[in-house]
């Protein structure tokens, strides 16, 4: 009884079958989509590890230049710290110079390489031509 029902919910269904022509080239066009879509994302890989890399690059570099100026600065505030008072903030802050130095070229190390990264990334995206 039930496969009696069954087949004639089915008696009438006739599906349009499509050529073997056509469902080759629709297979093909998938299959070129699908390599254009590896293709786009293995150059923003690419372009995403050069901007990496220049970002570290220009980081270190800030952070080796601001380090190397730090000797300087230290005898800068040791000789300034002698001349404030003794309740002074600036007598406190003169007193932690190093670890507030040390933070503040950390500081701008990441953010020099943070910015580097976003602008060179920005600059290695092709142009899209309209």
């Amino acid at each position: 009884m039930e496969d009696d029902k069954i087949k004639s919910l089915f008696a009438d269904f006739e599906p349009e079958l499509t050529s073997d022509v056509q469902f080759m080239n629709n297979l093909q066009r998938s299959l070129t989509t699908v390599d254009i879509i590896r293709q786009h994302a293995a150059e923003s890989r690419s372009r995403n590890k050069k901007a990496v890399v220049i970002g570290l690059v220009m980081g270190f570099i800030v952070g080796f230049l601001f380090s190397l100026l730090l000797p300087y600065l230290s005898d800068t505030v040791s000789n300034w710290q002698l001349t404030l008072p003794r309740e002074s903030l600036l007598k406190t802050f003169a007193n932690n110079f190093n670890p507030i130095a040390w933070i503040v070229i950390g500081t701008t190390s990441v953010l020099a390489a943070l910015n580097t990264y976003e602008v060179s990334l920005s600059l290695l995206n092709p142009k899209k031509s309209h």
